[in-house]
C-alpha cells in the first residue's frame, strides 16, 4: 500500500520510465514509447486465452497485495470461482516495488491482465495514455443507480475526463494510531478511564508531552509522545486541514510554496524543535518503535493495522486525525479496479463480473485492514464491529487524495526531500518549498 519505490526494467527500460515516474523526462518519453511498441491508441492487451478447453473463459487478473490483505483478495477470488463455474481466474501477485513496472510493458506492448489493481494517484497518468477501458456501458446495465453505493470521494477518483474507467473497492485513510497503556500511565483518561485520544491541537500537544520522557534517566529521550512515519501523507493531512493544495486550481503550476503549505511544514518542525515531543527522522525506525511500545501516538494509513494486530501484546486503538488546522481534512487513497483498454468483449464481461463480486464481498477486505468504498458495508454491524476501521472511516466526508493529475507521481519525488530537509532542520520551509516549487514547475511545464 505504500507508494512504490523507483526502479528500471533491464528490457523496455523508457516503457517503464514511462509510467512510473522515474526520471523527470518521463512524460516525455510516453509518446515515442507507445508509438514504437505500436500502442496508440492501444490494440487489445488481452493474453488472448478467451476459452479454456473446459469452455470456461479465463481472465487474468493482477494486485500487489502481498500481506495479509492478499490473504483476503484470494478468499474472495476464490467465493469468485465458485459462485461463477463457468469463469476462471488466474491470480498473479506482484510485489508493489515492480508492480507498476511490468503492468506498463503489459499496457503497452501487450499481455496485460483483464482486471488489474491500481491506486486512484495513478489513475489519470494510466488514463491519459488511453490504456484505461471505459466502464460506463456497465455502469449503465446496472439495475440500481451504482452512484449511491459509494461514498463521494472514491466515486469521483473513478473518472478522468468524463469517462469512467474503474471500480472503487476501498479507501485507506490516515488516521491516528495511539498506545493505549502509555496514555493511561499519562494519565490521559475519560470518565470510565480508559484512553483517551486527542481531538484539537492543544490535546495533541498536551497528550504528546505527558509521554515523551527519559525512562531509564540517562539524559536521552526514549519514549516520544509522537513519530513522523511517512511524511508524505503526515504533511498532506496537516497541509489538508490548513486549506493547502499542492497544484493550482488548473494543474498547471505549484502551489507548494503557499503560505498554508508553509505553515504546515513549520508546525511539523515545530513538533521536534520547539515542542519535542517528535525525534528527527533519522536514526530511527518510527513505526518499529510504536509497534515496540515506545511511543504515544503515529499518524498512519489503515493498512498498517495488520502491522499492529501482529505485534502481540501492544496495547492500541484508532481514532480520528486531530485537528491541527481549522479545516477537517484527512490524506487517503484508494484501491481501484480497471481493465485494459481493447480487451474482448467476452472477457470484459466476465471480468465485470469480478469486478462487482470483489466490491460486493469487501466485507472481508475491510476485515483485512481497509475500509470499504460501498457505504451499504459500512454502515453494516458487522463493520461497525471493527473499531479501528470504523473509527478512520468517520472521516471519509473530509478525506482528501492527492492530487489526480497525470505527473503527479512525477513530482512526489521532488516533494518529499524537501519536506525531510525542513524536518532535519537543513533548511526553513521558505527555502525548501522555494526550491521544490521550481522543480515541480518544470516538470509541469514538459510535455
Amino acid at each position: 500500500m505504500f507508494p512504490t519505490t523507483c526502479r528500471f526494467s533491464t528490457s523496455f527500460v523508457a516503457a517503464a520510465k514511462v509510467l512510473y515516474g522515474c526520471a523527470p523526462f518521463a512524460f516525455a518519453l510516453v509518446g515515442l514509447s507507445l508509438w514504437l511498441g505500436g500502442c496508440s491508441p492501444p490494440s487489445p492487451v488481452t493474453n488472448g486465452s478467451v476459452s479454456a478447453p473446459s469452455g470456461k473463459t479465463v481472465i487474468d487478473f493482477w494486485n500487489g497485495f502481498t500481506g495479509p490483505d492478499g490473504k483476503a483478495m484470494d478468499e474472495m477470488v476464490r467465493r469468485f470461482r465458485k459462485a461463477n463455474p463457468d469463469i476462471e481466474v488466474r491470480t498473479q501477485t506482484i510485489p508493489w516495488g515492480t508492480y507498476y513496472d511490468k503492468l506498463t510493458l503489459s499496457l503497452a506492448y501487450g499481455g496485460a491482465p483483464d482486471v488489474f489493481v491500481m491506486h486512484a494517484g495513478r489513475l489519470p497518468e494510466f488514463a491519459s495514455f488511453g490504456t484505461l477501458q471505459p466502464l460506463d456501458d456497465f455502469y449503465a446495465e446496472a439495475e440500481a443507480p451504482w452512484e449511491k453505493k459509494f461514498a463521494p470521494v472514491p466515486w469521483r477518483a473513478t473518472f478522468y475526463e468524463g469517462k469512467q474507467v474503474a471500480v472503487p473497492l476501498d479507501v485507506h485513510p490516515i488516521g491516528l494510531y495511539y498506545n493505549t497503556k502509555l496514555f493511561k500511565e499519562a494519565g490521559i483518561v475519560d470518565a470510565q478511564g480508559g484512553a483517551k485520544p486527542p481531538k484539537t491541537f492543544d490535546e495533541f500537544i498536551e497528550a504528546a508531552r505527558r509521554m515523551t520522557k527519559d525512562t531509564d534517566g540517562d539524559g536521552r529521550t526514549d519514549q516520544w509522545g509522537f513519530v513522523f512515519t511517512w511524511q508524505r501523507t503526515n504533511w498532506l493531512t496537516i497541509a489538508g486541514q490548513f486549506g493547502a493544495s499542492i497544484l493550482s486550481p488548473d494543474g498547471k503550476h505549484s502551489a507548494l510554496d503557499s503560505p498554508q503549505n508553509l505553515r504546515a511544514l513549520q508546525l511539523m518542525h515545530d513538533l521536534i524543535y520547539k515542542y519535542k515531543v517528535a525525534p528527527k527522522p533519522e536514526g530511527v525506525d518510527a513505526w518499529l518503535a510504536f509497534r515496540q511500545g515506545k511511543v504515544g501516538m503515529a499518524l498512519e494509513g489503515i493498512y498498517m493495522l495488520a502491522s499492529l494486530e501482529e505485534q502481540k501484546g501492544l496495547p492500541f486503538a484508532g481514532a480520528r486525525v486531530p485537528q491541527f488546522g481549522p479545516i477537517k481534512a484527512a490524506w487517503g487513497g484508494s484501491h481501484l479496479l480497471c481493465q485494459p483498454k481493447g480487451i474482448k468483449p467476452e472477457q470484459g464481461r466476465a471480468a465485470w463480473k469480478l469486478m462487482q463480486f470483489l466490491s460486493d464481498q469487501s466485507l472481508i477486505w475491510a476485515r483485512a485492514g481497509q475500509v470499504p468504498a460501498r457505504s451499504d458495508i459500512r454502515s453494516s454491524p458487522q463493520f461497525g464491529a471493527l473499531q479501528v476501521q470504523t473509527q478512520f472511516a468517520t472521516q471519509l466526508p473530509f478525506v482528501q487524495y492527492e492530487p489526480l493529475h497525470p505527473k503527479s507521481n512525477a513530482i512526489f519525488p521532488l516533494i518529499e526531500p524537501g519536506i525531510e530537509a525542513v524536518m532535519l532542520d537543513i533548511a526553513t520551509p521558505q527555502e525548501a518549498m522555494r526550491d521544490v516549487t521550481r522543480r515541480v514547475n518544470q516538470v509541469l511545464e514538459r510535455p
